[in-house]
């Protein structure tokens, strides 16, 4: 007897502290608004507010709930701390109805487990209307509105851009080359550098012909040679006369008379040159080794003699201004304007 007594304490505890947790339990179920268009959306939202360490679980909803109301997504669970001692867990889902009228929703069941028993926490029902729009009988039903074009973006137009551009260079560089090869030039070219005075060039050949040592090595007619091209083109270049052409007495007469700059004692070493260089060359002859310097002596004299440099135009320096009074700046008086009455 005593044993049962205890059993019903124990009980009757355990359901007043049961009770005690259920009120601080808050469950609740709201919509975002009470009505909508037949077909559109609608957010319901589940809130519970529990102790800490209070072990409830939110209801499991199906794709429908009663009465035609659809559920088309859910959202996670969102739980956050309120109080010293209390959470609240959230979770929204997006509902819809295809149906007209009123469209009750019923209350939602939260499962509380304390110790080995289960309890369940009701929230509160909901109402749901879904409205027709009106349509005139007499004119019938419109027609369903086209949708709005989105603009177009700079992101969608700049590939077909970039493509032309790309096209319109492929087909430019196809005729260049097309056209470069019918006038029988070269696709890329390096732009020609500055053509050098004759002078410059033929010393500068004189040079290198002189470091060869061409005749010291047997070599005479090589250097014969040599050495009267370096003189023709010389000639060519800084009296434009073809004597690259020409033979050794054509060359002379381009340059006899007073009027010539070759004369004296740079035509008489020009003429040496040359017709040494013709029995050389044709009549196997063999030069005496001050003639081979001497020859290259008079080749040097003759481009020192006769070269052209032009020369540069002084620059003008600014003339300063003069402050008058009224604090203009005019160019200065000069002395010849002065001594004019």
């Amino acid at each position: 007897m005593l044993r049962l007594k205890y059993i019903l304490f124990i009980l009757l505890s355990l359901q007043t502290l049961s009770s005690a947790f259920a009120q601080q339990i808050k469950v609740s179920a709201s919509l975002e608004r009470d009505s909508i268009w037949l077909g559109d959306q609608i957010k319901m939202i589940l809130v519970a507010e529990y102790p800490i360490g209070t072990s409830l679980s939110f209801p499991e909803l199906k794709d429908s709930l009663a009465n035609g109301v659809e559920v088309l997504s859910r959202s996670a669970r969102d739980s956050s701390k309120i109080g010293d001692n209390l959470l609240q867990m959230r979770q929204s889902f997006v509902i819809t109805a295809f149906d007209s009228g009123p469209h009750p929703i019923a209350p939602f069941l939260f499962a509380q487990r304390t110790g080995l028993s289960t309890d369940s926490i009701r929230s509160n029902g909901l109402w749901l209307f879904v409205k027709v729009p009106n349509v005139d009988l007499k004119k019938g039903f419109a027609d369903i509105k086209k949708p709005y074009e989105a603009p177009i973006t700079f992101k969608e137009v700049a590939p077909w851009i970039l493509g032309v551009i790309l096209l319109a260079s492929f087909i430019f560089l196809i005729l260049y080359a097309i056209n470069r090869r019918r006038k029988n030039i070269p696709l890329f070219s390096m732009p020609a550098k500055p053509k050098l005075p004759p002078h410059v060039v033929a010393l500068s050949e004189l040079d290198k012909l002189k470091e060869e040592q061409l005749w010291q090595h047997d070599k005479v007619k090589d250097y014969y040679t040599r050495l009267t091209d370096i003189v023709r083109v010389y000639l060519e270049e800084r009296y434009e006369v073809p004597a690259m052409e020409q033979t050794t007495q054509e060359i002379l007469a381009e340059f006899k008379g007073d009027n010539s700059e070759i004369k004296g004692k740079l035509f008489a070493g020009l003429q040496k040159t040359l017709e040494t260089s013709d029995l050389v060359k044709f009549a196997k002859y063999t030069p005496l080794a001050d003639e081979n310097h001497f020859v290259l002596v008079n080749a040097y004299t003759l481009v020192e003699e006769t070269k052209f440099e032009p020369v540069p135009e002084p620059v003008r320096k600014p003339t300063p201004l003069v402050t008058t009074e009224s604090g203009e700046k005019v160019p200065p008086v000069s002395n010849e304007s002065e001594k004019q009455p």
